[in-house]
């Protein structure tokens, strides 16, 4: 299929319930190897919820120290001692990986990030057939680097107008970026109790909707369990919404990214914009 990220440019807006909860079911719907790279570094509910056994991570191979094989686990939830999940892995996130830097190195640091991550997503496209990254709810330099390896971007927000205008804002701010497309949107946490129409129409500026997802208390109640709402309750409302999402996900044809290209050209317009608030 491809590498899509998932973003959400607000916190609390569900991002890494939709990541966990479509990548489990794309595992179940596609006899072929997944994997999900937790590349939220600062909260890791991927890691904590999927993969909290573990020895290296992202962060050690981002910074050198280890290979991406050695960071890649199977996905440990299970039932009865058998694995619930046997064709999902998981790369955990670990710590930050943007270490304190002075201002003029930060082009640097991009440029050898970009090197990194393109000779990992390259060597991981042969052994994946689905690669799904749950991004930092926030616009940073880890950010940029973790939307700018996938094919396409899948957006979450919710039903308010400070989300939809947040996500519209960073997926016009990427296109120009990057030249990155937009696999869709997903409306989460939609209350049974409002009149949803309105709220469809402006995500629509967004992406092509992929679906809505509903206010749904088992989400809570499986996080507060520490496992995705899908492993926990895949009955549930929320759990068989994002079930349609993966469904669309599978039939989309996705162009593999041109990372190198992509990054150079954010790097350029980067330091364009530096070099312009300089003078």
């Amino acid at each position: 299929m491809g590498v899509i990220s998932i973003s959400g440019t607000k916190g609390g807006t569900g991002k890494s319930t939709v990541a966990m909860g479509v990548t489990i079911w794309i595992s179940k719907l596609r006899p072929k190897p997944i994997l999900l790279i937790d590349g939220d570094l600062h909260v890791r509910s991927v890691e904590l919820k999927m993969c909290p056994v573990r020895d290296v991570t992202l962060t050690d191979v981002l910074a050198g120290k280890k290979s991406w094989e050695d960071a890649v686990y199977a996905c440990e939830l299970e039932s009865e001692g058998e694995l619930l999940y046997p064709r999902l892995a998981v790369l955990p996130a670990g710590g930050r990986f943007l270490p304190p830097m002075k201002a003029d190195s930060h082009l640097a640091y991009l440029d050898l990030t970009r090197r990194i991550f393109s000779r990992m997503i390259s060597d991981l496209r042969g052994k994946f057939d689905t690669i799904i990254i749950d991004t930092p709810a926030s616009i940073s330099y880890e950010h940029i680097i973790l939307i700018a390896v996938a094919d396409q971007v899948l957006y979450v927000c919710e039903p308010n107008d400070d989300s939809i205008k947040a996500t519209l804002a960073t997926a016009q701010g990427l296109m120009r970026l990057m030249e990155i497309e937009p696999a869709g949107v997903v409306l989460n946490r939609v209350p049974g109790s409002i009149d949803v129409k309105p709220w469809l129409e402006k995500v629509s500026k967004i992406a092509p909707l992929l679906g809505t997802v509903p206010d749904d208390d088992s989400v809570g109640d499986a996080f507060r369990d520490n496992l995705p709402v899908v492993a926990a309750y895949p009955d549930s409302p929320a759990s068989l919404a994002m079930k349609e999402v993966a469904k669309k996900l599978l039939r989309l044809k996705l162009k593999p990214a041109e990372l190198p290209k992509r990054l150079d050209l954010a790097i350029k317009k980067v330091a364009a914009r530096v070099e312009a608030e300089r003078t």
